[in-house]
């Protein structure tokens, strides 16, 4: 094992506990993932939330698109909702390894153009 590959991985146990795995094995779907941070807390909330998605995805696409008077009133909130979703959805701390994991390979990579 070469320097930089002990230093990849001295790095990863150091850092292996500083995020939260945003993606998770599905236990049903070989090979599939599922979010660990997506929750709802209902059916009601889940149809709630995906109608505020089909409304905002409906008026970015036609913003003269004709609605009644619920569905404008109610669009802060369905802004509010795809937001949240947005926010539970980004990862958490992944950024660092990936950050750790490119550094590797760009020390490989000077390693092979310097010999």
């Amino acid at each position: 094992m070469n320097a930089n590959e002990e230093k990849l991985i001295k790095d990863l146990r150091f850092h292996g506990n500083d995020h939260t795995p945003t993606l998770v094995p599905h236990p049903w779907f070989k090979d599939k993932f599922q979010p660990t941070f997506f929750y709802v807390d209902g059916h009601a909330d889940l149809l709630l939330t995906v109608r505020a998605l089909i409304y905002l995805s409906m008026r970015a696409i036609n913003p003269e698109l004709g609605s009644d008077d619920i569905m404008e009133r109610n669009e802060e909130e369905f802004i509010h909702q795809a937001m949240t979703i947005a926010n539970r959805l980004m990862p958490v701390g992944e950024e660092a390894l990936m950050d750790h994991l490119n550094l590797y390979y760009r020390e490989e990579k000077k390693v092979k153009e310097e010999d």
